[in-house]
């Protein structure tokens, strides 16, 4: 463990067990996409709008415990404080690497499909261009969303399918970060808020 090394402070287990709890629509890794696709395009929400959009998105009456309340503004701030730190220290809200490998990839593809709808929600079509770089990336992203394993498909076993999960992870980050540094200039100072959800 190196000092340079920012620690994941974040489980994808406690949130999966909280969204039980709810009865929650939608998963951790979904969320936390949403969440990265949002501030991505320039959206910053204060703690109640975050925790409507919350609410709203998991399709729950209201978050009635102080301490899961806690946990997603905890998370908000570290996202947040992720993407913005210089050390590329951002990671993704997935499954542990003890899960099924199928899980895992449906997890990702869960956070693909939150990140394209976050930043659709905050992107404004008036003040704001995608270049070809990053509409390649969306482009990427939406295929990643859509992918899908056969439990019994013998080639998802050994060490190659790992491997080209982890790469995928590594792109999907590293993407979202593009994004995040596209939109987030210093010169952007003026924030814009966290819009209303449309259902």
């Amino acid at each position: 463990m190196t000092e340079t090394t920012p620690q994941l402070n974040y489980v994808f287990d406690d949130f999966a067990d909280m969204f039980v709890e709810l009865g929650a629509f939608g998963t951790p890794s979904e969320l936390h996409g949403l969440l990265t696709g949002q501030l991505a395009a320039g959206v910053r929400a204060d703690a109640e709008a975050w925790l409507a959009m919350v609410v709203a998105h998991l399709d729950v009456q209201e978050l009635e415990d102080d301490d899961d309340k806690a946990e997603l503004v905890t998370l908000y701030d570290l996202v947040l404080g992720q993407l913005t730190a210089a050390d590329f220290g951002f990671q993704l809200l997935l499954p542990e690497d003890d899960a099924e490998l199928t899980g895992r990839t449906e997890s990702l593809g869960a956070w693909c499909s939150g990140f394209l709808s976050g930043f659709g929600l905050g992107f404004d079509r008036s003040k704001q261009t995608l270049s070809s770089e990053i509409t390649d990336s969306m482009e990427d992203l939406a295929n990643i969303a859509q992918v899908s394993f056969d439990a019994d498909d013998e080639e998802l076993e050994g060490d190659s399918a790992e491997t080209s999960y982890i790469e995928l992870v590594e792109y999907v980050r590293l993407a979202a970060m593009m994004v995040f540094a596209e939109f987030n200039l210093p010169s952007n100072s003026a924030q814009k808020k966290v819009p209303k959800q449309v259902h």
